[in-house]
């Protein structure tokens, strides 16, 4: 159950780092309510950016490129395709981000219909496409997020690192997002468009945070 209480951004994390129960290290959301017309194009928000305390979760990278890319966990060429077609290569299973070059793109299509839905797609607007490759995987690995809308709906979850983060590191984070998506705000939408901001962890309470002075 969400407590109704506003916490300043700092008591926040303190409640968040007090109150897992799990014996893992849990995972810090952040959940995003907006004021957009989803019905708009223009009113979608994505853009990329990294934590510099880096989110604490590893993630599988998969590449597609002309050259041996070495920081790559998968790399597969054209025929490979055909296996992400027939289920043999399974996106949040084998890989958890596709970073391909611009070359190959064209080709990449025929497999659309596996990745979107996956949220897998390369797209250059979260930098997983790209003539420097080896840089992004480089990038991935130390902590890049991908900030987005949900398809239906005004909101953005992510995360801002593990519950076993220092509070200074968590804080870090969470501003590094937070003033990224205030310079990403859609050009036609309300100045107030920040409706709402949460933070919880993966199982636990979440807290409202009190967003003005942010």
């Amino acid at each position: 159950m969400t407590d109704i209480k506003t916490y300043t951004i700092e008591e926040a994390i303190k409640k968040v780092k007090e109150n897992p129960k799990e014996k893992f290290n849990p995972t810090v959301e952040l959940h995003i309510n907006l004021d957009l017309d989803k019905s708009k194009p223009d009113q979608n928000v994505r853009f990329s950016t990294s934590l510099p305390h880096g989110t604490g979760k590893t993630k599988k990278v998969m590449v597609m490129a002309s050259t041996k890319i070495s920081n790559a966990d998968l790399q597969i060429n054209e025929e490979d395709l055909g296996k992400i077609e027939k289920g043999q290569i399974k996106p949040k299973i084998d890989f958890d981000v596709f970073v391909a070059e611009t070359r190959f793109m064209p080709k990449i299509a025929r497999v659309a219909k596996v990745l979107g839905p996956a949220g897998v797609m390369p797209n250059p607007k979260t930098g997983t496409v790209s003539d420097d490759v080896e840089k992004a995987v480089e990038l991935i690995k130390k902590g890049k997020v991908d900030i987005k809308t949900e398809k239906d709906l005004p909101i953005i979850h992510t995360i801002i690192g593990k519950a076993g983060f220092e509070e200074k590191a968590l804080l870090e984070n969470f501003k590094e997002i937070y003033n990224n998506l205030k310079q990403n705000r859609p050009p036609k939408s309300n100045p107030e468009w920040i409706k709402s901001v949460f933070i919880s962890t993966t199982m636990g309470p979440s807290y409202k945070i009190e967003i003005s002075g942010l």
